[in-house]
């Protein structure tokens, strides 16, 4: 699995913390060889299924699929915090999925020209 994410847009100004209406993010890409176990079992069982983790249903602060109704567990010592009513934080503007030859279909295609 290989992931890498970049940002576009100017930085929020420090000490700003309402959103300035400017257009900013990250992009995101991944490659793997299996889409299924790999990048749909994090989302699905690491952002928004707290089974995973043992916090039950609780969802990824950051990432997961929060709609305003949910509780997040910070683990402290000796005693941990609970946030509760979570709203969403990420806000998704599309996604694809691509795919990408074998290195067989590659090397494949390679020898066709031979």
């Amino acid at each position: 699995m290989i992931r890498r994410g970049t940002n576009y847009g100017p930085p929020l100004p420090a000490g700003i913390l309402d959103d300035d209406g400017a257009d900013r993010g990250i992009v995101f890409v991944f490659i793997g060889s299996h889409l299924d176990r790999q990048f749909e079992f994090v989302k699905s069982q690491w952002l928004n299924d707290g089974n995973f983790t043992g916090l039950d249903q609780e969802k990824d602060l950051l990432t997961g699929d929060n709609d305003g109704t949910g509780d997040f567990t910070i683990p402290q010592h000796p005693i941990r915090r609970r946030l509760h009513g979570v709203e969403r934080f990420v806000i998704t503007r599309g996604g694809e999925y691509f795919f990408l030859p074998s290195l067989s279909a590659l090397r494949w295609l390679a020898d066709l020209g031979a």
